[in-house]
């Protein structure tokens, strides 16, 4: 006897998320510095030409100088999202290192 299922894929993947629409407030770990961290999703062309999905970290501060800064990380997007993937992301950016401005 045939049983047939309609599974989907958080039923399959209970972890798996999906990326946050909000901002997360964090504190840069070497400079102490208060930052904001969002993410987005996109796509990026790799050396080899290949149209790959990633996962864009944006991290915003201010410098010195009272400038508003941006940096930005590119991940490959994984398989299967999960909490612990946005985790190591913030992670990382609270620990990569701040433009600093230019002096006149």
């Amino acid at each position: 006897m045939f049983e047939a299922h309609s599974l989907n894929v958080t039923e399959l993947f209970p972890e798996q998320i999906t990326l946050p629409c909000k901002r997360f407030n964090r504190t840069h770990k070497t400079s102490l510095k208060p930052i904001s961290i969002w993410f987005s999703e996109g796509k990026r062309k790799a050396r080899d030409q290949v149209v790959e999905r990633c996962i864009f970290v944006y991290s915003e501060y201010w410098d010195d100088q009272g400038n508003n800064c941006f940096n930005c990380q590119a991940y490959h997007y994984p398989e299967y999202l999960t909490q612990r993937d946005l985790d190591r992301y913030i992670d990382l950016a609270t620990q990569q290192e701040l433009h600093k401005s230019l002096e006149n």
